[in-house]
């Protein structure tokens, strides 16, 4: 009998039968999980930004350094208003870059707070009163976030329209061969591609 009522009590608090009642309103309840949700996919969306923001100024210094490989005397004079371009652009991603890394910063922070705030209100201890400010600071604060993560999409899909514009350009006066960065980097790769036979022509 003892062990029935045992198991019967385990059931009953597993169904959260004796956890605390919160005392937030339906609504509010909502607007924090739904708060908690947007969190977290701006928190997702903004390290999905940075990854492509490193891999495009990786892409632009490689494709930039190619370029100027390319570049000889004769070519300095029509150059001149693709290297300025460069400099230009090159500059622009950087300057999004150092944004978005010092915004990065901040944003931990924040979130440790807003977690430290989340984890109170779980509880099911503060009430609508207690909860309806942070809830709206909070949402403010993720509102401004987006719109700079949307400038800076922005600003990067410009700059890197504006890079391969230099790309196709430059190479119209340089041409498309290949150059020494294309060479084998071993000496065994080198002398296998001297012994490779000629393919008919």
């Amino acid at each position: 009998m003892k062990n029935r009522i045992i198991v019967a009590l385990v059931v009953l608090t597993s169904l959260g039968l004796f956890s605390c009642k919160s005392k937030m309103s339906q609504k509010m309840k909502e607007d924090f999980s739904q708060l908690k949700t947007d969190w977290g996919l701006l928190s997702s969306d903004l390290t999905t930004f940075g990854d492509t923001l490193k891999a495009n100024k990786e892409k632009m210094a490689a494709g930039y350094k190619k370029i100027n490989k390319k570049i000889n005397k004769s070519n300095q004079d029509k150059m001149k208003d693709i290297k300025a371009s460069s400099d230009a652009n090159t500059t622009a991603l950087a300057n999004t870059y150092k944004d978005y890394d010092a915004f990065q910063k901040s944003f931990a922070d924040s979130t440790t707070a807003f977690n430290t705030w989340v984890a109170k209100v779980d509880t099911n201890k503060t009430t609508d009163k207690e909860v309806k400010a942070p809830i709206e600071n909070f949402k403010t604060y993720l509102t401004n976030s987006k719109a700079k993560l949307q400038q800076w999409n922005s600003d990067m899909t410009n700059t890197m329209d504006a890079y391969q514009k230099d790309i196709d350009d430059a190479t119209k006066i340089v041409g498309a061969g290949k150059d020494a960065s294309d060479k084998p980097k071993t000496k065994a790769a080198a002398n296998k591609a001297k012994t490779a036979p000629n393919k008919p022509k």
